[in-house]
C-alpha cells in the first residue's frame, strides 16, 4: 500500500497491475447503518490513530525531531495530539458500552513510517482523513447527542490537520469546504493501514474497494496539471477503452473529468477549485457512486497551490489581454475596488491581494471603497 503526496511518501509497495478479468463477489442489499454502527466505525478509525502516534513518538525521540528540524516545542504538541487521540478511543468505547454494545479492540498496524519526516507526513494525511470521516459519517447519525459528541471529535481533528499541515509548509486551511468522504471511501483508505484484527471485533458493514494511488511521477501537482493513479483493480480487456471519469470528491458534489486507461494507469487533469487534500475515485459512468459505477479509490492527491492565487492568475490574463504593452491613447488607469460594510464573505481581504496585482504589477491608481450597510443620501469618492 502507498499514499503518495508532494514529498513522495511511500508507505508499502507499488500497485500491481491485473491483465485478466475478474468480478468481485456479489453482495447482498447494503444493510441499514445505526448509529452504534458510526460508533464502531469511528472507534476503528481512533484506535489507527491513537495507535499511530503513540508508537510513534516511542520510535522517535526529541533529539529525532530536532535533527528532523522540528522543535520541542512542536513534539510536545504531537504529545498532546496523541492524548487527543486515547481520550476520543476511551470516550467512544464508554459510549458503547452505554449502549450495551461491545466496541472493536484495537488491531494490528502496519503504518510504513521509517523517520521523523514520514511520521509527520503520515500524521498529517490521516488527520486529514478524519476529518472527511466524520464529515461524511455526520448526515447519517441519528441521535442529536451523538452528533454532536462526532462534530466536537471533528473540530479537534481540523486543528491537528491544520497544525500538521502547517509543519510541513502547507497551506493549513486549503479550501473553504472540507470534502466529505463515506463509510466504504474511509474504509478503503484506513484499511491499507490494517494487518489484521481480533477474532472478537464484530464486521462492519462496509467494504473496501481496490486501491488507487498517485503515480510517484506526478508529484508536483496544480490546477489543470496532468495526473496518473495506479490501481489493482482488474480491468477487463473490453472495458479498457472505456469511458472513465475521476470524480473529485467535493462537499457539493463530485467534479467529474475524463479519464484514459493506458498501461495500467488511468490518466486526468486535475479540475480547478482543489486544493490541499484531495480524494480522487475511478467511475465507469459520469455522474455516478455507487459501487456498480465505481471501479478504484479513492486515492488522496495533494493539490499545491491556493484558490486566491488561482484569481489573481485569471485577472492578470484578463488584464493582459485588455491592456496589451503597446502604447495606447491612456495615460492613467484607475481602480475602484468596493466591498460591503458587512463584510460576512471576507471580500475586503481577496480586495487587499488584488489591489496589489493592479498597483504593484500594472502601476494602476487604487482606491478602496466601503458600501454602508445603511443607505446614504450621496456617496463621496
Amino acid at each position: 500500500m502507498k499514499f503518495s503526496t508532494a514529498s513522495s511518501i511511500v508507505l508499502a509497495t507499488a500497485s500491481t497491475c491485473l491483465a485478466h478479468p475478474t468480478r468481485r463477489a456479489e453482495e447482498a442489499a447494503a444493510p441499514k447503518i445505526t448509529d452504534v454502527d458510526i460508533l464502531q466505525y469511528a472507534l476503528t478509525l481512533e484506535h489507527l490513530e491513537d495507535k499511530f502516534y503513540r508508537e510513534g513518538l516511542a520510535n522517535f525521540t526529541l533529539k529525532h525531531f530536532e535533527e528532523a528540524g522540528f522543535n520541542e516545542t512542536f513534539y510536545n504538541n504531537l504529545k498532546e495530539v496523541s492524548y487527543d487521540e486515547t481520550t476520543h478511543v476511551s470516550f467512544l468505547t464508554t459510549a458503547l458500552k452505554g449502549v450495551n454494545a461491545t466496541p472493536v479492540a484495537e488491531c494490528t498496524y502496519a503504518f510504513g513510517v521509517t523517520d521523523v519526516k514520514t511520521f509527520i507526513a503520515t500524521a498529517a494525511i490521516l488527520e486529514g482523513v478524519g476529518v472527511s470521516a466524520y464529515l461524511g459519517a455526520a448526515a447519517s447519525i441519528v441521535e442529536k447527542a451523538y452528533l454532536t459528541a462526532a462534530a466536537s471529535i471533528l473540530t479537534v481533528e481540523s486543528r491537528h490537520s491544520s497544525y500538521l499541515r502547517a509543519a510541513q509548509k502547507q497551506s493549513p486551511f486549503p479550501q473553504p469546504f472540507d470534502a466529505p468522504l463515506d463509510l466504504n471511501e474511509v474504509f478503503t483508505l484506513a484499511g491499507q493501514f490494517i494487518v489484521s484484527c481480533p477474532a472478537t471485533n464484530g464486521a462492519l458493514p462496509v467494504k473496501a474497494f481496490p486501491l488507487l494511488t498517485l503515480d510517484p511521477a506526478f508529484m508536483n501537482v496544480t490546477t489543470n496539471s496532468s495526473v496518473a493513479f495506479e490501481t489493482k483493480a482488474v480491468i477487463a480487456e473490453a472495458d479498457k477503452a472505456g469511458p472513465w471519469y475521476a470524480a473529485w470528491v467535493s462537499v457539493t458534489g463530485p467534479v467529474y473529468t475524463p479519464a484514459t486507461y493506458v498501461d495500467c494507469k488511468f490518466h486526468t487533469t486535475v479540475p480547478v477549485g482543489y486544493h490541499g487534500q484531495n480524494y480522487v475515485v475511478i467511475s465507469k459512468k459520469e455522474g455516478c457512486m455507487t459501487d456498480d459505477c465505481v471501479t478504484a479509490g479513492p486515492a488522496i492527491v495533494e493539490v499545491t497551490g491556493k484558490n486566491v492565487e488561482e484569481y489573481q492568475e485569471d485577472i492578470r490574463k484578463a488584464i493582459s489581454t485588455a491592456f496589451n504593452p503597446h502604447p495606447t491613447a491612456f495615460t492613467k488607469v484607475s481602480v475602484l475596488l468596493m466591498h460591503w460594510e458587512n463584510d460576512d464573505l471576507d471580500v475586503a481581504l481577496l480586495e487587499q491581494e488584488l489591489g496589489k496585482v493592479f498597483e504593484e504589477i500594472y502601476g494602476f491608481d487604487v482606491e478602496y471603497y466601503e458600501i454602508k450597510a445603511t443607505p446614504t443620501a450621496s456617496i463621496d469618492f
